[in-house]
């Protein structure tokens, strides 16, 4: 099985996170600054809590779920850490927004 990074376990993303632990992957996020609400829904999701440097170095695939507004904020954190696995943008973004993230 593999290795997943989820960006960031909101409502959507946390069952997501979900689906994938059933399936029998490790599913990694990084807990730094996030709520208690979101908390909350990756420790439900059986998610394993670590350093965003973890989650890339270990990830060999990464699901960004975040608000529309931070989708390109976050694909270009993950890019900056030279991350070389599949990126996969799961937001409600335009298709210029996306060919940015590309």
């Amino acid at each position: 099985m593999a290795t997943v990074g989820l960006l960031h376990p909101g409502e959507m993303g946390a069952a997501v996170g979900g689906c994938l632990v059933t399936a029998g992957h490790t599913v990694l996020w990084d807990p730094a600054g996030r709520s208690r609400a979101t908390t909350g829904r990756a420790l439900a999701a059986e998610l394993t809590g670590t350093s965003l440097d973890s989650v890339v170095s270990r990830s060999s695939v990464i699901f960004s779920v975040c608000p529309p507004h931070a989708a390109l904020d976050v694909a270009r954190q993950v890019a900056a850490t030279g991350f070389g696995g599949v990126y996969v943008d799961a937001n409600a973004i335009s298709v210029a927004t996306a060919a940015l993230v590309a």
